[in-house]
């Protein structure tokens, strides 16, 4: 188990801490957000579990006892992430409150395996069935992510990064207990952008299976509840437009779609789409150490 503890002076908005370890598994910190008492001291921690079977991170503050869910789905090149170094997006939403879990996808982090020769062969075949398997055991990991004794029924939200906001987009019309989704640079057509690439999928399973479950295609799947995207106004392999359309075509059948885009960004998160994707979360989630949260931001100015 790896644990680190100590206290340090809180500071405004984004958590700035660093931390030592001992052994593996867990790791805490002491720092502040910037949205609790002055003189109070954030306590976070992060603990690797296996839930339904899946290698997860958990981040929360230990001070919350009931702490709504966040699930977050990492994209193609990543992984649930570094348990000494871990997204800061996902730590500042532990110090608002909330249970945030990061599971490995299919094929991914502790999950990979030496099919990845596959994917030099058949690399999109390869992609959506690492998205198809997720989405599959997504229902297991929620009920074994509300089964943790101190995360709570109240507004549990799903997001996720590029692959990881496929994924979010799928698990977020197939769990209805969701109150809210959040995709980043990720693309709502599902078919690839690039157009070689789009015309070498076509006939394979992988059309079938992208027509079968994209967004764009469905949006009538997405009108019952709010949703997020949030694109670089410069990526090519999600671009801006792609989810512009899908949130015209929700918003047309009476959904609640947002779009947020930063336009001097390409496939990537910028500071003011991390900030924007935080406050959308919060704003939704209503945890309950973010009741001084800064709602209105100037997002350009970041």
């Amino acid at each position: 188990m790896k644990t680190s503890t100590f206290c340090q002076t809180p500071m405004p908005d984004i958590l700035r801490s660093s931390a030592s370890s001992s052994g593996p598994g867990r790791i805490r910190w002491n720092g502040s957000s910037g949205i609790i008492k002055e003189d109070s001291c954030v306590m976070l921690t992060i603990d690797r579990a296996d839930l339904a079977g899946i290698p997860s991170f958990i981040l929360r503050d230990t001070r919350v006892d009931d702490a709504p869910v966040v699930v977050h789905y990492h994209g193609w090149t990543g992984d649930k992430g570094s348990i000494e170094n871990p997204d800061q997006s996902l730590v500042q939403l532990a110090s608002a409150g909330f249970c945030v879990v990061a599971p490995d996808c299919y094929e991914h982090g502790e999950r990979r395996t030496d099919a990845w020769f596959r994917a030099q062969f058949n690399g999109w075949a390869f992609v959506c069935q690492a998205m198809d398997k997720t989405r599959a055991e997504a229902p297991a990991l929620f009920e074994a992510v509300m089964a943790l004794p101190f995360s709570s029924a109240r507004n549990p939200q799903v997001c996720g990064s590029s692959m990881g906001g496929l994924i979010a987009q799928m698990v977020f019309t197939e769990i209805k207990e969701y109150a809210s989704m959040v995709s980043i640079v990720g693309r709502s057509s599902f078919f690839q952008a690039d157009e070689w690439c789009r015309q070498a999928q076509q006939g394979t399973w992988c059309d079938d299976w992208c027509a079968k479950y994209a967004t764009q295609s469905h949006p009538d799947r997405f009108t019952d509840r709010p949703v997020l995207f949030i694109d670089g106004g410069l990526d090519t392999d999600c671009p801006a437009s792609t989810n512009a359309e899908t949130v015209r075509l929700i918003n047309e059948l009476g959904g609640l779609a947002e779009h947020f885009v930063d336009p001097e960004v390409g496939h990537a998160r910028s500071p003011s789409m991390r900030a924007r994707f935080v406050d959308w979360i919060v704003a939704h989630g209503r945890p309950p150490l973010a009741t001084a949260w800064p709602m209105q931001r100037d997002y350009t100015q970041m």
